[in-house]
């Protein structure tokens, strides 16, 4: 069997419907979902590319909204999910930073005085895909 190689590059629309499409069916096996999970892989055979560039997946997203769905890169995959099961998560505010008790780290920030090396902790994840040693 041959792998037939397509005449064009499909557009970003023809993308996002072949993704919505493919979420539709996923959809019908089962319990439907509000959210998948996707390899680069799988996204390049689907959308007929030897690559993925940024402006492109932009672009791709930029037409999954019209469909309710959000497209982005999650570090070593890409996952998506409908926009609608975002509005229900906790919104954070940066009164946090204001209100919390003898502190006054909005100042802090502003004025170049805020310790980063102090809360540096918070960028290490106990899920970091990159440290693997």
């Amino acid at each position: 069997m041959t792998a037939t190689i397509s005449a064009r590059l499909l557009t970003a629309q023809e993308c996002a419907i072949l993704l919505l499409r493919l979420i539709e069916l996923r959809n019908q096996e089962g319990t439907p979902t509000s959210r998948v999970r996707l390899s680069d892989l799988t996204l390049r055979r689907l959308w007929g590319r030897h690559r993925l560039d940024r402006e492109f997946v932009d672009e791709v997203q930029e037409w999954l909204f019209r469909g309710g769905w959000t497209i982005f890169f999650a570090g070593s995959t890409y996952a998506a999910i409908k926009t609608s099961a975002v509005l229900n998560w906790s919104r954070l505010s940066s009164k946090r930073l204001l209100e919390e008790v003898g502190t006054d780290d909005l100042r802090y920030i502003q004025n170049g005085d805020f310790d980063f090396a102090k809360h540096a902790r918070l960028l290490v994840s106990e899920t970091d895909i990159y440290d693997s040693d």
